[in-house]
Formats: C-alpha cells, sequence, structure tokens
C-alpha cells in the first residue's frame, strides 16, 4: 500500500495517474469525507483540526507528487499544465487559510 506513495512522490508514477487519481479524485473523495464529518462535529476548533490533520498531509503529498511525475508524459506541455494547476491551488489555499484564520 505504501509503495504507490513513495513511487509517486519520487516522480516515478505516470502524470494522468497521479493528476487524475490522486490529485483530483483524492481530493473530491476527501472533501466528502471531512464535509460529512464536520456536519457532525459542533466545535469550531476540532472543526479546524480535524481538517488540518485530514487535508493539509494529503494535500502537501499530493501537490509534491504531481509536480514530481509531472514530465512522465510525452507532451510535456501538460507537465506545465499540471504544475500551474498545483500553483494556483496553493496559492488559493494560503490564501484561504489567511482569510480564515484572520492574520490580514
Amino acid at each position: 500500500m505504501l509503495e504507490f506513495i513513495s513511487s509517486a512522490w519520487s516522480g516515478k508514477e505516470k502524470l494522468s495517474l497521479v493528476f487524475w487519481g490522486y490529485y483530483i479524485s483524492g481530493q473530491l473523495g476527501l472533501a466528502l469525507l471531512v464535509g460529512t464529518l464536520l456536519a457532525f462535529i459542533p466545535s469550531e476548533t476540532a472543526r479546524f483540526a480535524l481538517t488540518a490533520i485530514l487535508v493539509l498531509p494529503y494535500m502537501i503529498w499530493a501537490s509534491w507528487a504531481v509536480w514530481a511525475c509531472a514530465y512522465n508524459v510525452e507532451q510535456k506541455y501538460w507537465g506545465h499544465a499540471a504544475r500551474v494547476v498545483v500553483v494556483i491551488s496553493v496559492a488559493s489555499a494560503i490564501r484561504s487559510s489567511i482569510e480564515i484564520l484572520g492574520w490580514f
């Protein structure tokens, strides 16, 4: 089971599998899971902690995996496009986190 984690992390998987299978589908599945769990947690602090514990590690891994595997394709422009998606996604997550935490 851990083989796909280390393989994707080290850039040895195909971009299509990592991007569509782990990055996009994984985010959707994680959003459904976390959204369902959050409906049953009344404490705002506990909700934030659950989200950080489940979402943050996965997003770091999935984002890095896409970045590392970006050029495991025949047409290199797909690698560029995947990296642009990751940069936009990470920037959006940082901006949202700053707004939620009220830092600025």
